[in-house]
């Protein structure tokens, strides 16, 4: 890992931290509360670092899959990122619906698609500091 690589990881996190706390905590909140089948499963209040120390490895996840994808841009990250936040969404919540009753089919269909808003937020940004190293790197989209 370069320092770029480095930066665009952090980026990514901290768009991640910003935009998902805005969207799930703010802009959905009342979805996710009734939408939420047994709130008593929910923490009190939410175990912030926790959540913070989530970011960390998803991040990674989405500065690898941006610098593998190869189109160094904040199109190219969107894309990716909102490809990457849908698959990995959908494949979570479809496979706790399943297995758990905390949440309804409502949320599990939806929420894949707040995810994929969220990483391609962030994906963006990841790949405009990743573009930012080499400018020549970018590929035509």
């Amino acid at each position: 890992m370069n320092k770029r690589f480095v930066l665009a990881a952090l980026a990514g996190m901290l768009t991640i931290a910003v935009v998902g706390g805005l969207l799930y905590g703010v802009v959905f909140a009342s979805f996710f509360r009734a939408n939420i089948v047994d709130l008593g499963v929910m923490r009190k209040p939410p175990a912030l670092a926790w959540i913070a120390l989530s970011h960390v490895p998803f991040g990674i996840l989405l500065t690898l899959v941006v610098s593998w994808r190869g189109v160094l841009s904040m199109r190219g990250g969107a894309v990716a990122g909102g490809f990457l936040g849908f698959l990995m969404a959908a494949s979570y919540d479809l496979s706790q619906f399943g297995t758990m009753q905390h949440w309804t089919l409502q949320l599990a269909l939806a929420e894949p698609f707040i995810a994929m808003v969220m990483v391609a937020i962030a994906g963006a940004v990841v790949g405009l500091v990743l573009g930012k190293s080499n400018p020549g790197a970018a590929v035509s989209e």
